[in-house]
């Protein structure tokens, strides 16, 4: 699982940014709009979800319940600075769409919202914390999906080790054309495990 986040204050960027993921493979992106004109949301999420549509790939947006309701998204995700609790984000949506949380500790996991939330995202540069959130989980009976945050400077096994399912990559700290390689060693190493089961 590999999650693009796409962030900024220029629609157009946006756009551009958001095909070229595409076109190198990722399946998922993250949209973070809350820098744009207003105004110009409604017709920049229309218009991904066209190129969406057409390679089979979904977008959430962060922390935007109502854009997500009205434009009939994917699902959301709810960042660290959102204003809304995963319940009433979930009462909002429904039960269809996904939606995700951000934590950044194995201390969080207690307060998980199991029965609004699709997966959890860990924002911690630590491979020690990503693995206390999994192993955590694992202690509280959770079984949702963990991903956490790939940064240039990490080796990915070593991260896929910590026992996560998936990794959230920002456009702000790697480039498009390095999505298929990224792409391509998380299959590899998928599965790899899988054939160890």
């Amino acid at each position: 699982m590999l999650q693009y986040i796409i962030c900024g204050n220029n629609a157009s960027k946006i756009i551009d940014l958001a095909q070229q993921a595409l076109d190198n493979g990722c399946r998922w992106i993250r949209l973070d709009l809350s820098a744009i004109n207003t105004n110009e949301i409604e017709a920049t999420v229309e218009l991904l979800q066209e190129k969406c549509s057409h390679v089979e790939a979904f977008m959430t947006i962060e922390n935007d319940v109502e854009t997500a309701i009205s434009m009939k998204m994917a699902g959301v995700h709810l960042g660290l600075d959102n204003k809304i609790t995963a319940i009433d984000a979930r009462k909002k949506l429904g039960e269809e769409p996904i939606m995700g949380i951000t934590i950044k500790h194995g201390s969080d996991v207690p307060f998980i919202p199991r029965s609004a939330v699709d997966y959890i995202a860990i924002e911690n540069d630590s491979l020690e914390e990503c693995s206390k959130v999994v192993a955590q989980m694992k202690e509280a009976g959770l079984d949702e999906p963990v991903v956490a945050t790939f940064k240039p400077d990490m080796l990915l096994d070593s991260l896929f080790d910590t026992g996560i399912n998936g990794i959230v990559v920002n456009h702000s700290t790697t480039t498009p054309p390095q999505i298929p390689i990224l792409i391509d060693k998380i299959t590899t190493l998928v599965e790899r495990r899988l054939s160890c089961i």
